[in-house]
């Protein structure tokens, strides 16, 4: 069970500030998808820290902790939010 009372490291707080960017700069009316949190995590933590290697897998792995679950009916701009508050609510 993760512990929300702590926050993420800075890289984490880095990559959920970005996932949040893209999210809200793309398509941010369109309902977020549970597939779509799944991948961009994964992309985006191999994107910063290489294919395949032990630190993206760690990265990936903080991500899908601090990532809120995706509910029913939210937006990608109402979960980019959520992304934002759970990086320590910085912008």
């Amino acid at each position: 069970m993760q512990d929300r009372t702590r926050l993420p490291d800075a890289d984490t707080r880095a990559l959920l500030q970005q996932i949040a960017a893209r999210l809200s700069a793309e398509r941010p009316s369109h309902p977020m998808r549970r597939t779509l949190r799944l991948a961009l995590a994964l992309t985006f933590a191999e994107r910063r820290h290489g294919y395949g290697t032990p630190r993206a897998a760690a990265a990936e792995e903080q991500l899908l902790a601090f990532a809120p679950a995706v509910e029913d009916g939210i937006t990608r701009q109402q979960y980019a939010a959520a992304l934002r508050e759970a990086a320590g609510g910085t912008r």
